[in-house]
């Protein structure tokens, strides 16, 4: 999501406690003043110091569905904002471990529906649609992966790993 905006449109109506953009890094990362976390309500308005704050806006309890929607943007002093590339920060993780939990779990699903439990029809239908043949099913659901954010573990490295990528992306020519 690039916005097109400015550092005093992001900065206004902070005080000296709200943007600590003074406190980043020298060097070429100097050139990003703010950064901005959004999650599917968009929960985080203010600007944040740095990466770190952002990604743990995404991690905490505040963010809505951030697995699903988040993004980190880097608003630079020159006018640009970089969108930050969600790999660093959510991860696909496959729902099913092995193909005979898979096949439990459809089997599972068309028990409901022959019992003809309400809604069973629609359990799962994003992994796998209920009236294809049971093959298909199965290979639907094994396909499927699951989007997590990173655990709050691995922080320190995400943030060097971003910090690394954001010098390539500043010092590449615009």
């Amino acid at each position: 999501m690039a916005i097109n905006t400015n550092e005093s449109s992001i900065l206004k109506d902070l005080d000296a406690y709200g943007a600590h953009a003074d406190e980043l890094p020298g060097g070429v990362l100097n050139a990003i003043f703010a950064f901005r976390a959004f999650d599917l309500r968009d929960r985080f308005p203010a600007p944040f110091p740095d990466f770190r704050s952002a990604l743990e806006a995404l991690q905490s309890e505040t963010a809505y569905l951030a697995e699903m929607s988040g993004e980190i943007v880097a608003y630079c002093r020159d006018g640009r904002s970089i969108e930050i590339p969600p790999r660093f920060f959510i991860r696909k993780q496959a729902r099913f471990e092995s193909r005979a939990e898979a096949e439990q779990w459809i089997q599972d699903r068309m028990e409901a529906i022959e019992r003809g439990e309400p809604l069973a029809r629609l359990k799962g239908i994003v992994l796998a649609r209920p009236d294809d043949p049971i093959e298909k099913q199965i290979d639907d659901a094994m396909a499927f992966s699951d989007r997590r954010l990173v655990h709050p573990d691995n922080n320190d490295e995400i943030c060097e790993q971003v910090a690394h990528w954001l010098l390539e992306q500043l010092e590449a020519p615009c």
